[in-house]
């Protein structure tokens, strides 16, 4: 089984680096036009399916590359991004400086601390990888599927795979609009392919 995972495109709040979380933030008009290239770029994958977190700026990624690959879309909350509670629309800036006693405690254990009225970054992964086998479960294994969800929520699921201490998420880094890739195998996945955006870094002409 082949797995094509897609962060969605761009939002303003990417821009502007607040924390999303479980907003529904919907993309740009760059967002767009990267959601648009990766559908051009995928239009060979001969892919059955297409899953997406139904927050609205994966939502609308996928909605877009269904459209083109004539496949709907299929919603599954398992994907959505981690709950980031009381952290939501805040920069980085902004929470060190009225939560610093809380940030302290994520800096000791970003894996395992809770986001103030969220989630943790092991819980998120949890129904990653749930979400995961639902999918190996319904496709066979000489199969290509969609995935569009969250850079956090992948990046949770990729760890898990190359076996990286979750602690460690932040040292991955994956794109709007980015394509990474994973086989299954006897042995089980394998990632082989990590934040490709080479379809974002060239202009399509004659329907490229």
């Amino acid at each position: 089984m082949r797995l094509l995972l897609i962060r969605h495109g761009e939002t303003d709040w990417n821009v502007t680096l607040q924390y999303q979380g479980q907003a529904q933030t919907p993309l740009n008009a760059n967002g767009v036009e990267q959601a648009r290239r990766v559908a051009h770029r995928l239009r060979h994958a001969r892919a059955v399916a297409l899953y997406s977190s139904d927050l609205a700026r994966a939502w609308q990624t996928a909605e877009i590359i269904g459209e083109l690959l004539n496949l709907e879309p299929v919603a599954m909350p398992e994907l959505r991004e981690i709950d980031v509670g009381q952290w939501e629309g805040l920069t980085p800036e902004e929470l060190y400086r009225r939560f610093p006693e809380h940030m302290e405690a994520y800096e000791r254990d970003p894996a395992r601390t809770v986001r103030l009225g969220g989630e943790s970054y092991l819980q998120l992964q949890e129904r990653g990888l749930a979400a995961l086998q639902q999918i190996e479960h319904n496709h066979l294994a000489d199969q290509t599927i969609i995935v569009v969800a969250h850079g956090g929520t992948f990046r949770a699921i990729l760890c898990h795979v190359i076996g990286l201490d979750l602690g460690n998420f932040g040292r991955m880094w994956l794109d709007n609009g980015s394509i990474s890739e994973l086989h299954y195998k006897a042995s089980g996945w394998r990632l082989t392919g990590l934040n490709d955006r080479a379809h974002l870094e060239s202009t399509i002409e004659g329907g490229e």
